[in-house]
C-alpha cells in the first residue's frame, strides 16, 4: 500500500512539474527508477516525453518504452542571472 502511495506521488508531482513551467528546450535529460539518466535530449525528444507525461502515457525514445511511474526526476537547465560579487582589496592596505 505505501508503495502505491509513493508511485501515486511521483506521478502528481512530475505532472505538475511538466504544467509549471517546463519548456521543451530547457528539458536535457530523464532520471529513472533504475538510476539511469537519459541525457542529451533533442528538442523533439523532450517534447515528446512531456507530452506523454501530461497525458500519462508511456514514452518511446531512442527504441525504448519507458513507463512514466519509471520516471524520477527531470533534469533542466535554464538560465540564471548570477552577479558575480568580488569583494577588492583596499588599495590603501598594501602600503
Amino acid at each position: 500500500m505505501k508503495g502505491l502511495i509513493a508511485i501515486l506521488f511521483c506521478l502528481l508531482t512530475l505532472n505538475a512539474q511538466a504544467s509549471i513551467g517546463i519548456k521543451a528546450h530547457e528539458l536535457k535529460a530523464l532520471k529513472l527508477s533504475s538510476g539511469e539518466t537519459i541525457v542529451n535530449l533533442s528538442l523533439q525528444e523532450s517534447t515528446k516525453v512531456l507530452k506523454s507525461l501530461d497525458q500519462l502515457h508511456n514514452i518511446e525514445i531512442r527504441t525504448r518504452v519507458i513507463y512514466p511511474e519509471e520516471v524520477t526526476g527531470l533534469v533542466v537547465s535554464k538560465l540564471t542571472k548570477a552577479r558575480l560579487t568580488e569583494k577588492k582589496p583596499n588599495p590603501q592596505d598594501y602600503n
